[in-house]
Formats: structure tokens, C-alpha cells, sequence
């Protein structure tokens, strides 16, 4: 993890046009045939424009809906769809995903065959690619992810496109880069990726998720610069753009009443938006100044500018109110540092508990006192407030290192993850995996509901949990956990495995509470159907370590080991049986 390798990346020019940032904007406009005509910042522009003339040509907008892929994605959430695209169904979330992939894909194809090393070009072929994806995801979101990137164009190898969470890769860039140790004098801090058995946290915090997970430097003298995860990937719907939801369901409402702001939002919703946007632009000029113990806090108030149309559909009362608070200027509504400071605590201090919560996962696993550093990093990053409660809470405990553009750190990660994926050599299981599968029966404890009697006359229990791994077991990414699974009938040609996952060390049973069917491996057996039953069985092999969950079969008969797919079911997740 010492070698130098060169990062070229694109800045977008942000929403007031003044500044630049290491991501465009997640958005897509379409017209009024679904199809894709812009991304980034330029569909909200062109949006806005249309809006403002009252979207003639029917388009749709669509912003921060990656998290809307997930099945049990709030409905009331940060993600905004306007236009035609006000009521979306997750085949068309899963679309515009493919959109955005689809653009970065060609742009990135344009720009590597423009460029040679010494006259020799690249191909296709010689590239790899990586697209990240939040920690929190399960594995059917996953899945999604990589059939959006396949519809975009991209390689549906597994070689040819990697899947990294995002705190992994922001670890792989923070290992790589200096930064800043937050503190008192902020001296120039670097990750501890040379003492074997050092630990660390990253704290990813973007604009719509928070993640973060634990990593050790390999202790047994052998590649000590490889990364064991050493805590259960943790975190939520806890970015800034929530920050922004709050301001709307707390700040607005306070100022316009209740039942008035939800008649404006139906009334006046373009403005509304625009007022968010206000807001979103001052706030991330805000900066927070610390009191003598620590606490970041704001001291200037926070004024924006109502639109026109909105603050003539405002009462008379209101109106009035609002302009003695903005010192008798009409068409403002001003914030009070009080208010902003809460505005930002009402998420971070959600956010603190995550990290706390996940500082316990660590020492419950095995690995002592928990972590030595602490490595902050995403968009959300770049918010003074957020970082100095962090290391106001945690600094006095560990160090709190945020690299030098902490908005880049996965983006640059997920690119060495590309290189070399072998730099995470081991991680932690999120869930106890098992599959559905058949057992004695225990006389006095397994339901009678669950007897039966199998072709041979045994006296079996129905739907026990077969166990695969368990919920924090270490998995390095090259162990392969090997199980075998009886065919019940002599023609029986194909073997569906139904795949569980649960919270529970112990489950006992696939129905019960907190267990939840994952997805289906299907086992090709249609060598060995001349045989009896008795003989007939087939061993399943499934690599947890990776990033993905991996199968393959083997028909013990045949001897022909093959490549399994496990088909997720999107309602897998839906109604948080095996967590959020």
C-alpha cells in the first residue's frame, strides 16, 4: 500500500457555478419518453428552467434516488422526483441508475481512448471497473446495483466490475494520504498502516447515508499493510441532505404553521424547493467556531431570500412576523444561530451514536479496546460542525484524521480497490446466513406443525435453519465454507436452495421471527438421476468474504462444479425482518 499511482478525476462545477466538487450531482432529467437528456448539475439547471415555465415539454427530474433502490426505503425520504417522474416504481429508479452509469461509463471510455502511454492505447478489455455502494446495503441491493451497471454497458464479469462498499474504499485512499489530525493545532496526521494490529474506524458521511466499519492491520507478519475488517458494517439515512429535511418539516413549519406548509407544498412546490435550495447553499458557506470546551456552535444567524410567488401565498400574520425577524426586510426569513446549531445536531448527534455504537461492535468481536483512529471522510465531511463534535466526543479517546479533500477519499479509494482488491483480506459476516434444509426431529422441541416423513421413512423437522456463517464471524475473503444438501427424489434434475439471513447467533428455524428469505441458488443435479435417492447429494460452496455473496455447486456424481446464481428477492429486506 506504498506504491504511487496516479488518480485523474473530473471536478463539476456545484450549483451557484463558483465552486468546484470531486462529484457531480446525482440527477437525471428525462423527457417525456423516459429517456435520459442530461445529468448532474446541468439536468437540475435545465429543471429549474422548466419548471419555472411550467414544465411544458413534461419532463422528469429525479435527484438523490440511489437510496430509493433500497426495497425498504422510507417513503418519506430525501429523495425527490418531480415531473413525470413524480411516482416512480423501483424498475424506473433502477433505470436512471443505469442512465447515470451509462453517462459515467461513456465519458470515462472517451476519455481513457483519447489518452496513451507511449503510443500504446487502451482497449475495452484491458479496463477494469469499480462502483461503490453503501455499506448498509444488503446483498439484493447489491445485486441491483450490478445489473444497472450491466444494462449501462459496463463488463458483467465479475472480473471486469467490482462491487467495494464505501467505507472500504475510503480506508484504501486514507492509508494512502496524509491528513489533518483534528484538534486543538491540526498538525499533519497520516493513518497507521505500518504497526501491525493498529485499528481504525472510517466514518463515510455523504449526503444521503452515513457508513462506517472498522478495519486492523494484519497482525500475522505476513503483507501487514493488508486490511481485516473488525466490525459489523453499521450506519443509516443519516446525510446531510437531512439536515435540509429537517429545515423544511421543522423551520418552515414553524414559520408558516403546519396545515400551511403542507397546503404550499401541494400549492407552491416549486418555490418550497427553491427555498431548500437557498438554504442548502448557505449552509455549506457556514462555518461553526468552537467554545473553550470544545463545542462547536454558530453565532451568525442565517438569512434567505423567499421567493416571490411563495411570500405573497403567505397570511398576512405571517409575513409581518417574518419581516420584524428579518429587521423590516420583506421576502427574508432569517435563522437564528440557535436554530442552525440545532438543525445541524438534530442529524451529527444521531451520527455520534452510530459511531459509538459501532465502537462497541469492535470491542465486542475480539480485537481489546477498540479502535486507535478514527478517519472521517465523504461530502457531509466538510462541514466544520460535524467534525469537531466528532473530535469534541471521541478526541480526547483516540485520533480523529480527516485526509486533505475528504469529498474524494472514496472515489480515489474505490480506484486502488480496482487495482489491487486484495488489499481488504478479510470481513465481518453482517448476518447469520443459512439456507432452508431438513433435520431429525427432537422429540419435545421442534412443533409438531414441523414433522414429517421423508421417502425413507424418517421422522424429520421442516424448515430448519441451516447454519452457513454468523452474524460478526471473521471471513477472509478466500475461505470457502462447504455444505452438502440431500436430493429427496430419484428424477429430480434441479436443486433450489433457498437462502436465509437473520440477526440471531442461533436460529433454529427459517420462519421464524427476525429470519428472511435472501434469494435462491439453484443446483444443477440432472447428472446423477439414475440414481437412488440415499446416493444422490450435492455439495454447495459459498465464499462470504467478498463483497458479494459467491456460489458454486458440484453434483457429487458427475463431478461437474459449476458457477451458481442466487436470484434476490426484492422483497428481501422490505419489512426489516433481518435489520436495517
Amino acid at each position: 500500500m506504498t506504491n504511487n499511482r496516479l488518480i485523474a478525476y473530473q471536478d463539476f462545477v456545484t450549483r451557484g457555478g463558483s465552486s468546484s466538487y470531486p462529484k457531480d450531482l446525482t440527477a437525471v432529467l428525462v423527457d417525456r419518453d423516459g429517456t435520459a437528456v442530461e445529468f448532474g448539475f446541468k439536468a437540475r439547471k435545465r429543471w429549474q428552467a422548466a419548471d419555472a415555465r411550467g414544465n411544458p415539454d413534461r419532463l422528469g427530474y429525479a435527484t438523490r434516488f440511489k437510496m430509493a433502490l433500497r426495497s425498504d426505503a422510507p417513503q418519506a425520504d430525501v429523495t425527490r422526483f418531480h415531473g413525470s417522474l413524480a411516482r416512480p416504481g423501483r424498475r424506473t429508479v433502477k433505470k436512471l441508475i443505469s442512465d447515470c452509469l451509462g453517462k459515467l461509463y461513456r465519458t470515462a471510455l472517451k476519455e481513457i481512448h483519447a489518452t496513451s502511454f507511449r503510443g500504446i492505447g487502451f482497449t475495452e478489455d484491458d479496463i477494469r471497473w469499480c462502483v461503490t455502494v453503501p455499506a448498509i446495503w444488503k446483498d439484493a441491493e447489491k445485486q441491483a446495483m450490478r445489473d444497472a451497471a450491466a444494462e449501462a454497458g459496463m463488463p458483467s464479469s465479475e472480473e471486469r466490475l467490482l462491487l467495494v462498499s464505501e467505507p472500504e474504499a475510503a480506508a484504501i485512499y486514507c492509508a494512502l494520504t496524509p491528513g489533518t489530525l483534528l484538534g486543538p493545532t491540526r498538525p499533519e496526521g497520516r493513518l497507521d498502516v505500518e504497526t501491525a494490529g493498529s485499528r481504525f474506524m472510517v466514518v463515510d458521511c455523504g449526503g444521503g447515508t452515513v457508513d462506517i466499519t472498522s478495519y486492523q492491520i494484519r497482525t500475522d507478519g505476513l503483507e501487514t499493510n493488508r486490511l481485516a475488517e473488525v466490525g459489523i458494517p453499521d450506519g443509516g439515512p443519516l446525510g446531510s441532505a437531512y439536515i435540509n429535511q429537517h429545515f423544511v418539516e421543522r423551520v418552515l413549519a414553524d414559520r408558516f404553521g403546519i396545515e400551511q406548509l403542507k397546503a404550499l407544498t401541494v400549492s407552491h412546490a416549486r418555490e418550497i424547493a427553491l427555498l431548500e435550495d437557498r438554504w442548502e447553499e448557505q449552509k455549506t458557506g457556514l462555518h461553526s467556531e468552537t467554545t473553550p470546551d470544545g463545542t462547536p456552535v454558530f453565532t451568525g444567524s442565517c438569512d434567505i431570500e423567499v421567493p416571490g410567488r411563495l411570500w405573497e401565498a403567505l397570511a398576512e400574520p405571517t409575513r409581518e412576523r417574518l419581516t420584524e425577524e428579518a429587521f423590516d426586510d420583506p421576502y427574508h426569513l432569517v435563522l437564528t444561530p440557535e436554530e442552525v446549531t440545532d438543525l445541524h445536531e438534530s442529524v451529527v448527534g444521531r451520527v455520534l451514536e452510530t459511531i459509538e455504537r459501532q465502537h462497541r461492535s469492535v470491542v465486542d468481536h475480539g480485537t481489546g479496546d477498540g479502535v486507535d483512529q478514527i478517519l472521517v471522510v465523504g461530502g457531509f465531511a466538510r462541514s466544520t460542525y460535524l467534525r469537531d463534535r466528532i473530535a469534541q466526543r471521541f478526541g480526547g479517546e483516540v485520533e480523529v484524521l480527516i485526509p486533505q479533500d475528504p469529498a474524494v477519499a472514496v472515489l480515489g479509494g474505490a480506484v486502488h480497490f480496482a487495482y489491487d482488491p486484495s488489499v481488504i483480506w478479510e470481513r465481518r459476516s453482517k448476518y447469520t446466513y443459512g439456507y432452508i434444509c431438513s433435520k431429525p426431529f427432537r422429540e419435545g422441541v421442534d412443533p409438531e406443525a414441523k414433522r414429517f416423513t421423508d421417502p425413507e421413512k424418517k421422522v424429520r423437522c421442516d424448515k430448519r435453519f441451516g447454519i452457513m456463517v454468523r452474524r460478526g464471524d471473521p471471513v477472509p475473503v478466500d475461505r470457502i465454507i462447504k455444505d452438502d444438501i440431500g436430493i429427496p427424489y430419484p428424477d429430480q434434475r434441479t436443486v433450489n436452495l433457498s437462502l436465509f439471513a437473520t440477526f440471531s447467533d442461533e436460529p433454529q428455524y427459517t420462519d421464524e421471527a427476525g429470519c428472511e428469505l435472501v434469494g435462491t441458488v439453484a443446483a444443477d443435479v440432472s447428472g446423477s438421476t439414475k440414481l437412488l435417492s440415499t446416493e444422490r447429494r450435492v455439495d454447495i460452496y459459498f465464499a462470504f468474504g467478498g463483497s458479494e455473496i459467491a456460489v458454486e455447486t458440484c453434483d457429487r456424481v458427475s463431478g461437474a462444479r459449476r458457477k451458481a446464481t442466487i436470484t434476490f428477492t426484492e422483497l428481501y429486506g422490505r419489512h426489516g425482518k433481518a435489520g436495517e
